[in-house]
């Protein structure tokens, strides 16, 4: 086994000199000063690490798409940066997590497919982590007539046989059960091949970050069913991840059985996740998980340098960071106040 400094060495400073690069508290308060896009497009392309992409654009006639996209290849740049700084497990390790992109793009595929407002024109540009993927097609996907056809355009993917055992579902569910079935399968899979790439303390790191993830995954479905459907017991523990982190399977199992979210909480209560559902705000869940889960990596980033957690921890703040810019885009396109649009930055420490 490669002692740690010299197995993580190369690609250890290289993800340290790109979070050198990630946006600053003072980047994000001009960032939610500017009036529209074009001026949050010259910011970024003149003061930041975005420069390089944005080289090419005329900030003037950027619209809020067209920048999101061309952000979005900055990650796609970072991560074929630290392919080349990487070899063996490490490199197989780091497909993996890009694969959690990729499946974000087809859930968003999915719904143009499912609203019937595919645009072919802009389809590529719009899915970037998709569009390398060389097994599909995805404008003859978004065109797809029906959701069988869409389903054998995927044919020879590991795509396919996830989402097709759901296929027969109703079609006002049919979208939830489809993108829960691709959520399921990459949680499966990190959780199944990070055992058989990563070893020692690597490995420990894996598995602390994979099980919050699945716990809070587990949780947050649960939460979901229970307040937005009429489940039965048994179609629920088809959605559970059968591992557990900082819970335990009775937990689970009192949840699920939980007649009404009073119950759900009391369940809860039993776990160190309580506090993300004090609020009951829309959203106040998932930006406090955000939060807790922003300061896990960044604490795992700077404390385990030589280690899985410089590749895992700085994909996961740059994919935070990629949100934060496009909550703050989109709360400037609604006009919303600086003092507003902070509430949906994660991570960031403002000085009061």
């Amino acid at each position: 086994m490669l002692f740690s400094p010299v197995k993580y060495g190369a690609v250890s400073g290289k993800t340290r000199a790109m979070a050198g690069k990630l946006l600053k508290p003072r980047d994000y308060e001009e960032i939610m000063h500017k009036k529209n896009v074009n001026e949050v497009a010259a910011y970024l392309k003149y003061n930041t690490g975005y420069s390089t992409v944005l080289a090419g654009i005329n900030e003037t006639e950027i619209h809020r798409g067209q920048l999101e996209n061309i952000l979005k290849l900055q990650y796609i740049n970072d991560y074929r940066k630290l392919m080349r700084f990487s070899s063996g497990n490490q490199r197989e390790f780091i497909r993996l997590l890009y694969l959690k992109m990729e499946i974000e793009n087809l859930k968003l595929l999915l719904r143009i497919f499912e609203a019937g407002k595919a645009d072919p024109s802009v389809l590529d540009e719009s899915l970037p982590f998709l569009s390398r993927h060389e097994g599909i097609d995805i404008h003859k996907l978004a065109l797809s007539r029906n959701l069988e056809e869409f389903l054998a355009g995927l044919k020879g993917t590991e795509y396919s046989d996830a989402m097709r055992p759901y296929a027969s579902m109703d079609r006002e569910t049919r979208l939830f059960h489809l993108e829960m079935a691709l959520d399921l399968y990459y949680l499966r899979k990190v959780l199944d091949m990070s055992a058989g790439l990563l070893d020692g303390n690597d490995r420990q790191i894996a598995v602390e970050l994979n099980g919050i993830e699945i716990d809070v995954f587990n949780i947050f479905w649960i939460f979901r069913i229970k307040r937005f459907y009429s489940f039965d017991k048994e179609l629920v523990y088809t959605y559970i991840v059968p591992s557990f982190y900082k819970i335990k399977r009775s937990t689970i199992d009192d949840m699920i059985s939980a007649k009404n979210t009073d119950e759900f909480r009391q369940a809860l209560s039993k776990t160190p996740y309580a506090w993300f559902f004090t609020n009951d705000e829309p959203g106040a869940f998932e930006r406090r998980y955000a939060d807790y889960l922003y300061e896990i990596h960044r604490k795992r980033f700077i404390q385990q340098p030589f280690s899985v957690a410089c590749i895992i921890s700085y994909l996961k703040l740059k994919e935070f960071e990629l949100n934060n810019i496009i909550s703050a885009i989109e709360g400037i396109r609604y006009g919303l106040q600086p003092e507003k649009i902070r509430r949906f930055i994660t991570g960031v420490r403002f000085d009061s």
